[in-house]
């Protein structure tokens, strides 16, 4: 039986360390802070920058419009995504910045998504920087997400990981652009990114 969690009004980390599973997670109220369940464990992630949410929108819009003209999917941003347990027991949810599900996985309603994404992008910050580029990495890997996406605003660069035979292989873009196959016949312009990356 789940236990019931109740947050605090005026303590925004109430959850932050505390172990529950991943139904009791996706149970909790929405709140304005960006949690995420990683081993059985609540973590916050700071909030986003102007320039994060500036790429975030970029990325986002690109897909967005491809997808109303090839509707083969549906594109969405901050949204908890379940991927499921770890060696001992332990549950994972994240909370990516943006992701692609096929039309085909998605649920029959407006429920929380319960199907493992083709495609996770995240935008890097330094707090941020080795959760998304290890260990999430790792557990996108092992649990099938198809593309993973990294960009890195502070470093101006692109790193796009590909599975390949249960493995994530580096896949180079084209150019200024990259052919993804986890959403098939939409290329990333990257020119469109890169102008994010300048102060306004």
């Amino acid at each position: 039986m789940a236990t019931e969690i109740h947050i605090a009004e005026d303590t925004a980390s109430s959850l932050v360390g505390l172990r529950m599973t991943a139904e009791e997670f996706l149970a909790l109220p929405e709140t304005k802070d960006r949690y995420e369940l990683i081993d059985g464990v609540v973590f916050m992630s700071p909030g986003a920058t102007p320039r994060h949410q500036f790429i975030v929108a970029e990325v986002f819009g690109q897909l967005r419009t491809y997808l109303v003209a090839n509707p083969i999917g549906v594109v969405l941003a901050d949204v908890e995504v379940r991927l499921g347990s770890v060696a001992g027991g332990e549950e994972i949810v994240y909370r990516p910045d943006i992701v692609f599900v096929e039309r085909r996985h998605l649920p029959g309603s407006s429920e929380r998504l319960r199907a493992t994404p083709s495609l996770v992008v995240e935008v890097l910050s330094p707090a941020t920087r080795n959760l998304d580029r290890r260990t999430k990495r790792e557990d996108y890997e092992r649990f099938g997400v198809q593309e993973y996406w990294l960009v890195d605003p502070d470093r101006k660069e692109f790193t796009f990981y590909r599975l390949e035979k249960g493995k994530y292989v580096e896949a180079a873009p084209q150019g200024d652009s990259f052919v993804s196959q986890a959403v098939p016949g939409f290329a990333l312009d990257l020119t469109g990114v890169r102008k994010t990356f300048e102060p306004w």
